[in-house]
This record gives structure tokens, C-alpha cells and sequence, in this order.
């Protein structure tokens, strides 16, 4: 009888001396003649270590000298997958005989995946369920992850669940798995479920970080910040060094305007050693929203000396010198910004914003443009177009401007408020009734802050505020109906 252990031992050594074989070739450029099997552990040794070019070139020349190999034309089809293309794998698989049992859980996992990327969820899971029998339960993690997705995708949120669940039990990393789990739970609307799911693990194990993390996220998610901080602290008291759930509860002090809270909680990831770029433009931000500007500055720098592409960290240097009256510095660490974040519209803003205080209003105007471009059916960029010509007394520019914007906007309420204001500037006394009617019918509830435009203008007049109050009557009477 062989030893098992000598017998796979040697059969490794033997393997790899295929590759070192092959690379010897590749280098000599010479042509070697080898075996199938010898072709498919070449093949699975690149493509472990993902090196794709390298399995690519290795299973076209195992194909042109075993071209009727069904175990080869799988790990061809594998190579398309891992390329992208499963139009073209899933081409591959179909001539493939499928004439020993020891080639079905590879031909039923590949045939699979190329049925899944290309949107067959049903028979996709027709494979993954005949190759389930093929595996050990304690081999089943990728299967069962690769089922529980294809649900998930169908919208069949409980049986998605279900092998999550089976998956969570064999599965080294757990986070990715709670992920999906949440997904499927929110997906369904079902919430308070998902904090029950998590409950009920922390309850088995109060150690489980990750799970206190799913509890903190739906949580914010259900919009009740307050209720997401315990849970998120727990699993910082358990876990100090988890980066998200650290930048998960900053963001929860942050949006509660709770900065100081935000910046301890960001301090002290700092001690335990999490230190990147995104920690230090937090803090920057909260102690700019404290007014502390030179602490500001001083982690905005810091981030910038972690990532120089970071343009949130040159954007948060760029509020800082605005506020200082700095604008033409301002606006050149503005502009970096925009240079890593083309999309962010709020850079755009943040320079036209410091050429009106230049009084620059041409190049303020190129920029406002540029956000009506991007963006032309977002109320805010006609909105300030227009206030840019009220502050050059060019009402009749700042009216055509809001007038189209109303167009591309489906009557935007901001926009009809300011309309009414423009009217009232201008002295169309009829115009801007007429207006504000249309405003205060949009959203009502507002009105206050189209007072606060000019209160010595519009507060004082009679009709506007008699308007006002006929709202408020119709506001009330339709309550009590």
C-alpha cells in the first residue's frame, strides 16, 4: 500500500516541477510537450496568484496541444470568466462533453457563473445545486454564498437568507456575509427584522463587533442617529481599531452637530494606531465647524501629507482661507480640489462663491455656468445665477434666468419664492404676488425664510402678509378636515 502523505507529497513536487519546467521553457523559448494534468495545475498556479496574462498564455498552449480536453476547455471558460467576458466562456462551456463524473462539480460551478453574470439566475442555481453534492459541507462557503446571491438578485429575499445563513457558518471573514444579510432585510423593508437578526447574535456572543457594527448601521440607516450611537461604541469598546465603524459614528456626532463628540471619537482611533487621510479631513471639518480654524488646518495638512490626492483635504484648506478673507488663495486650493474631484459640484460653488467676494463677477459667472451644465435640472444653479445678478442689480437677467429654471426644475418651490422676491425688487408689485401664491401653494411651511430675504421689504407689506395668512387659514382648515 502507498503512504497517503508520501503519495501527495511527491505529487506536489512533482507538480511544481511543471511550472518550473514551463517558465524554463517560456524563457528558452523553446516547445515542450506537457501533460493535461500537468497543464491544469500551471494553470490553477497563475491563476491563484492572479496572474492572468500568465494563465492566459498557459491555457492556449495547453488547449492547441489537448484540444479535446474537457477538464482544459473549463479552465478556458474560467479564464474568460476571470477576464470578464462570460458571453465568451459561457460559448466555451457549451462544448463541453461532460463524460466523467470527476468533471461535474467544475462544469456545474463554471456553467453557474457564466449563467449568473449573464443575468440566468434560474439556471445558474440549477448548476450550483448539482454541484453541492460534489463537496464536503465544510467545502461548501463559495457555493453557498453564490446561491444565497442569485436570490438576493431574484428578490427572494428569504431563501437568500436562509443560505447566508449556511454560508455564516463556514465563513473565515463574517462582515462581508452580515453585509448581505442586512442588504436582503432592508431590500425587504423589513428593519426592525434586521436589528433583531443582529440582536440575537450579540446576544449569543456580546464579543461580536461586527454584529454590533449591523445593529449601529440600520440603525442610521432608519434615520434614528441617536439610537445608532450605543451599538457603534460597544463595538469600538470591543474592536478600537475598526476604521468604518469609527468613521460611522464620527458621521453620526457629526450630522447631530455634535463635533466635539466626533473628534474624540476620531482622537482616539488616532491612538490606537488608525491613522489615514479621511480621519484627519473629519476632524479638520468638525474644527472648522467649531471655528477653530488652525486646528483646521493643521489636519487638513495632515491629510494632504497622507494622500496629496485627496480633494476633500484641499477643499477643507480652501474653506479655511475663504473664512480668513484670503479668497484668491482660497480659490486656487478650490480649484485642487476640483482637479481630484471633477464631479463635486460644491467645489464649482465654493469658487464662484469667493470671486463674488473679489467682486469678480465674470469669473463667478463661468463657473455657475459650468454647474448649470452638469446639472441642469438641479434648482441650485439657477438659483444662484440669479442672486449673482440681483447683487449687480440686473433684475430683469436674475427673472429670465429663474424663469427658465423653473422649466428644467417642474417649478421648483425655491426658485418660485425667489421669483417672487425678484418681482417685489423690481417694483411688479402684481407679478410678485402672483408668485408667491404659486410658492406658497408648493410649500407652504417655508415661507418664513422668503421673509427673512428683505424683511423691511416684504414683511412690512400688507398684501404679502395677508397672503400669507389666507395660506395659513387654508393650511389649518384642510387639517381639520
Amino acid at each position: 500500500m502507498f503512504d497517503d502523505e508520501d503519495y501527495f507529497g511527491n505529487y506536489d513536487d512533482e507538480m511544481e516541477k511543471s511550472v518550473e519546467k514551463y517558465e524554463a521553457m517560456l524563457k528558452g523559448n523553446d516547445s515542450v510537450y506537457f501533460d493535461s494534468e500537468e497543464f491544469e495545475y500551471i494553470i490553477d498556479h497563475y491563476t491563484k496568484n492572479n496572474e492572468l496574462k500568465r494563465s492566459r498564455q498557459a491555457v492556449e498552449l495547453a488547449m492547441s496541444q489537448h484540444p479535446e480536453s474537457n477538464k482544459l476547455k473549463i479552465k478556458y471558460a474560467r479564464q474568460y470568466l476571470l477576464e470578464n467576458n462570460a458571453q465568451r466562456a459561457f460559448e466555451i462551456m457549451q462544448h463541453v462533453e461532460r463524460v466523467d463524473d470527476d468533471d461535474d462539480p467544475d462544469y456545474f460551478l463554471t456553467l453557474g457563473s457564466c449563467l449568473a453574470v449573464l443575468g440566468k439566475s434560474e439556471e445558474a442555481l440549477e448548476n450550483y445545486f448539482s454541484a453541492l453534492p460534489f463537496f464536503d459541507e465544510d467545502e461548501k462557503f463559495e457555493l453557498y454564498n453564490a446561491i444565497a446571491y442569485e436570490y438576493q438578485h431574484m428578490r427572494k429575499y428569504d431563501l437568500a437568507l436562509e443560505f447566508y445563513d449556511k454560508a455564516l457558518t463556514l465563513a473565515e471573514d463574517k462582515d462581508t456575509i452580515y453585509h448581505e444579510i442586512r442588504c436582503c432585510y432592508l431590500s425587504a423593508g423589513r428593519k426592525e427584522e434586521a436589528i433583531d437578526y443582529f440582536q440575537k447574535l450579540v446576544d449569543k456572543d456580546p464579543y461580536n463587533s461586527k454584529a454590533w457594527t449591523n445593529i449601529g448601521d440600520v440603525y442610521r440607516m432608519m434615520g434614528q442617529y441617536e439610537e445608532s450611537i450605543d451599538p457603534y461604541e460597544y463595538a469600538l469598546s470591543i474592536d478600537p481599531e475598526d476604521l468604518w465603524t469609527n468613521m460611522h459614528l464620527a458621521d453620526i456626532y457629526y450630522d447631530l452637530g455634535r463635533y466635539k463628540e466626533a473628534i474624540d471619537t476620531l482622537e482616539e482611533a488616532l491612538r490606537n494606531g488608525v491613522e489615514t487621510s479621511m480621519i484627519h479631513t473629519t476632524i479638520g471639518d468638525c474644527y472648522y465647524r467649531l471655528n477653530d480654524l488652525q486646528t483646521a488646518e493643521e489636519h487638513f495638512n495632515k491629510a494632504l501629507e497622507i494622500n496629496p490626492m485627496i480633494g476633500s483635504g484641499y477643499a477643507g484648506l480652501g474653506y479655511v482661507f475663504s473664512d480668513r478673507g484670503q479668497s484668491r488663495k482660497a480659490i486656487k486650493f478650490f480649484e485642487k480640489a476640483l482637479e481630484y474631484e471633477p464631479w463635486e459640484t460644491d467645489h464649482l460653488y465654493s469658487i464662484a462663491t469667493d470671486y463674488m467676494k473679489l467682486k469678480e463677477y465674470d469669473k463667478a459667472m463661468e463657473y455657475l455656468r459650468k454647474i448649470q451644465e452638469q446639472t441642469p435640472n438641479d434648482a441650485d444653479a439657477y438659483y444662484y445665477i440669479a442672486d449673482l445678478y440681483g447683487q449687480q442689480d440686473k433684475i430683469d437677467e436674475a427673472i429670465n434666468t429663474i424663469k427658465f429654471g423653473l422649466l428644467q426644475t417642474d417649478n421648483d418651490s425655491s426658485l418660485l419664492y425667489l421669483l417672487a422676491y425678484a418681482y417685489f425688487v423690481k417694483g411688479s408689485h402684481n407679478e410678485g404676488l402672483e408668485a408667491l401664491d404659486q410658492a406658497l401653494t408648493a410649500d407652504f411651511e417655508v415661507w418664513p425664510d422668503f421673509i427673512e430675504y428683505d424683511k423691511e421689504l416684504l414683511a412690512n407689506d400688507i398684501e404679502i402678509m395677508e397672503l400669507i395668512e389666507q395660506h395659513k387659514r387654508n393650511q389649518n382648515s384642510n387639517a381639520t378636515e
